[in-house]
């Protein structure tokens, strides 16, 4: 009777699917099969995105007919203008969304980056320096929509209903726990050396932060920052319950303006859907090289 000893493969013997593997290896097959597969993945995901472009250039009829239609011969670039002629409004919407974003942007990043130096510079009793960065990000753990009714009873009470200090400060609160967990893993890979040289250099703490850690955590700070626009930018529960008329709304709000009682406006929707999604992208272009540095933090060891 053969045991699982004499059965066993003996030491070095390549299986049948290592060799199918190296086979493929050889031929170029692995390769080919490989960027097949990044080629599927990458029209799968970027295909919405293209769709809501060329919708910008079609009529209702066109974007509505099928077969659909998958490149626009005719297209209507008076779309954009015929948007803001049929809804001037539109143009608050996007300076508010500007506002709010780059002032929530600033103040969490800020006191996000503050807090987590503070985590990782000073010892804390209780080791309460690891479990106060959780327990600030356990308050993201609650789904927003449990804290609107108590925030909007709040809000109104202050008089920050319809307001963008009232959306920025309701940001701020949402952002400032993930900012100090992002940063923290960042700060945690500058030195404690480099720390201590400023203080005999003759730093404060303030000071060390300012113009030594803050520099060398630079990627980080910024890739902390584009995650926050992304979100603030496109939040929609918040400012569409604390934002009830033109002065306070955001694109976000105003894009859901756009699905009505009787009929859905998809040409404007779509134009407008683009406008929003411009600028997030652009800067997240321009900070490219810093994002990807700030995602590689950490992952090689000093």
């Amino acid at each position: 009777m053969a045991t699982e000893q004499d059965t066993a493969q003996p030491y070095g013997e390549q299986s049948d699917l290592e060799q199918l593997y190296e086979r493929l290896v050889e031929t170029g097959l692995a390769k080919l099969a490989v960027y097949a597969g990044l080629g599927v993945f990458l029209v799968w995901t970027l295909f919405p995105v293209y769709w809501l472009v060329t919708a910008t250039l079609k009529t209702r009829e066109t974007l509505l007919s099928f077969p659909p239609q998958w490149i626009p011969f005719d297209a209507q670039l008076g779309n954009f203008a015929a948007l803001f002629a049929q809804r001037p409004e539109f143009f608050q919407f996007i300076l508010n969304s500007v506002i709010v974003t780059i002032v929530t942007t600033i103040i969490a990043t800020s006191i996000g980056a503050a807090a987590a130096y503070g985590f990782v510079a000073f010892d804390f009793p209780y080791n309460l320096d690891f479990h106060l960065p959780f327990y600030i990000l356990s308050t993201r753990f609650m789904p927003p929509i449990v804290t609107i009714i108590p925030l909007f009873v709040i809000y109104r009470s202050f008089g920050l209903v319809n307001t963008l200090p009232g959306l920025i400060l309701t940001y701020v609160m949402f952002n400032i726990p993930f900012a100090v967990w992002m940063m923290k893993g960042f700060f945690e890979e500058v030195p404690r050396s480099i720390v201590e040289s400023a203080m005999i250099d003759g730093h404060t703490h303030v000071g060390a932060f300012v113009k030594i850690v803050l520099p060398l955590v630079k990627p980080g700070l910024i890739a902390s920052a584009i995650f926050t626009i992304i979100i603030t930018w496109n939040e929609l529960l918040f400012a569409i319950i604390l934002s009830q008329n033109a002065s306070a709304m955001t694109i976000p709000v105003g894009l859901a303006s756009f699905i009505t009682k009787y009929s859905v406006q998809w040409v404007n929707m779509s134009v407008a859907g683009t406008i929003a999604l411009v600028p997030v992208l652009v800067f997240a272009f321009v900070a490219r090289e810093q994002l990807v540095s700030g995602f590689s933090m950490g992952a090689v060891q000093k």
